[in-house]
C-alpha cells in the first residue's frame, strides 16, 4: 500500500551446481543521464533494504525540483528491476532495468516518451530528510493505518499537515508528504474510501481524527496543525477542518469543485472560523468548471487574511506542465508548475509563524 512491495531476490547456481547462493539486493545510489529528441534529463535513483527482502525506491530528477516520488510498485527479479508511478495514469512514470554489476540498464517512460538508460551506482543511498514512523488513526469504528513522517532535524516541535485522500489521488498526497517533511513540517497520509452516491461521512471522521493524531505526537505544535485534500473528499474534510475543537490552523485545498451555489457554501465554515485557506487550481484540469469555482470561492471566503485563490494556467490536473516539443525541435521534459511547490511552502510556513 505505501510503496514497498515484497522484492523477489532471486538465487544463482554456484560452481558445484547442487548449492543456491543469495544473490545481494542491488541497493545504493545510481545516477545518469536519459535523452530524448535532443533534450537530456538528469535522473537519480535511491534503492534501500528496509527490511529483509523489501526494496524502497526514490526517484528524482535534479534539473525538475519537485517531481520526485516513492515508487508505489516495485519488484526484483534478479538481475530485473521494474518500478512505477500511477502507471497507465497521465503523467503516470515506470522503470523497467537490468543489473549489470554497478549499472542499470533499461527503459523510462514517462507519461508518452520512451527512452533507453545506462545508470551507475555512485556509493550508498543517500538520506531521505525525514524519518518515517507507522502509526493508526481510529474513526468511525474504522481503525485506519497511517505514516507520520518526521523531518529529520533538530528542532523540538514542529507544523504539521494532515494529508487526506482517496485511492485515486494517494500517490499526490504522498508526494506532497514526502516534499514537506523535507521542509521541516511532521506530515502525515490518511486514506479513506472513495465518497459513493450512497452518503459517506468517513473523510469527515477520518480529518477529525488525524488532527487530534497529530496534535498528539511529541514532535509538533498542537497550536500549528492543518490539512490538506484534493477532488471529492474536499467537502467533507473543508466541514470537518472547520469544525473541530480546536478547529484547524490552515487548510489546504486542490480542485475543489465550486461551480454552483450550493458546491460553495459547503466551504462557508472556514471563512466563518477564520481559518487561512489555500485554494489551488490547475488551468488544464478538465473535471471541474476552474473559472467558476475560483469566483465563487473567492466570493465565499472573502479577503481575510492568509486566505488565497491561485490557478496555474498552463497545468494539468496534477499541478505539472505537460512535456512538449521546443521551437528549437527539443523536447521539453514535463515539469512542476512553475511557482507550484515555492508557492505552497512559502504560504504554509507564513500561516504557521
Amino acid at each position: 500500500m505505501w510503496g514497498l512491495p515484497v522484492l523477489l531476490a532471486a538465487c544463482s547456481n554456484d560452481a558445484g551446481g547442487g548449492q543456491q547462493a543469495q544473490v545481494p539486493l542491488p541497493t545504493g545510489h545510481y545516477e545518469g543521464p536519459v535523452s530524448y529528441q535532443g533534450s537530456e534529463l538528469r535522473v537519480s535513483l535511491d534503492l534501500r533494504e528496509v527490511s529483509p527482502g523489501k526494496l524502497q525506491a526514490d526517484v528524482s530528477f535534479p534539473q525538475l525540483p519537485g517531481l520526485e516520488f516513492e515508487a508505489d510498485r516495485l519488484t526484483y527479479q534478479e538481475p530485473q528491476l521494474r518500478l512505477e508511478q500511477q502507471a497507465g495514469q497521465a503523467g503516470g512514470i515506470s522503470i523497467q532495468a537490468i543489473r549489470e554489476g554497478d549499472f542499470l540498464r533499461g527503459l523510462l517512460s514517462f507519461d508518452s516518451v520512451r527512452a533507453d538508460f545506462v545508470w551507475v551506482r555512485r556509493g550508498e543511498a543517500g538520506p531521505r530528510g525525514f524519518r518515517e514512523q507507522g502509526l493508526t488513526v481510529r474513526y468511525a469504528g474504522r481503525v485506519q493505518a497511517a505514516r507520520l513522517l518526521l523531518p529529520d532535524d533538530t528542532l523540538r516541535l514542529h507544523p504539521a499537515v494532515a494529508l487526506l485522500t482517496v485511492p485515486q489521488t494517494q500517490a499526490a498526497a504522498q508526494a506532497r508528504a514526502a516534499y514537506l517533511a523535507r521542509r521541516g513540517f511532521v506530515t502525515m497520509v490518511v486514506t479513506t474510501p472513495s465518497p459513493t452516491a450512497t452518503p459517506d461521512s468517513s473523510a469527515y471522521y477520518a480529518t477529525a481524527a488525524a488532527l487530534t493524531t497529530l496534535r498528539r505526537q511529541a514532535a509538533v505544535d498542537s497550536g500549528r496543525v492543518g490539512c490538506w485534500a484534493r477532488g471529492s473528499v474536499v467537502p467533507q474534510v473543508a466541514g470537518a477542518a472547520a469544525r473541530a475543537r480546536p478547529a484547524a490552523a490552515f487548510v489546504v485545498l486542490e480542485s475543489v469543485a465550486a461551480a454552483s451555489r450550493d458546491e460553495a457554501s459547503q466551504y462557508q465554515p472556514l471563512s466563518q472560523q477564520r481559518i487561512p485557506v489555500l485554494a489551488l487550481y490547475a488551468g488544464l484540469d478538465t473535471s471541474l468548471n476552474v473559472r467558476e469555482s475560483t469566483r465563487r470561492l473567492r466570493s465565499v471566503l472573502g479577503n481575510r487574511r492568509g486566505t488565497q485563490i491561485r490557478t496555474y494556467p498552463q497545468a494539468t490536473a496534477d499541478f505539472v506542465q505537460p512535456g512538449k516539443l521546443g521551437a528549437d525541435g527539443q523536447w521539453q521534459w514535463p515539469k512542476p508548475a512553475p511557482g507550484y511547490w515555492d508557492g505552497l511552502t512559502e504560504w504554509l510556513r507564513k500561516v504557521t509563524n
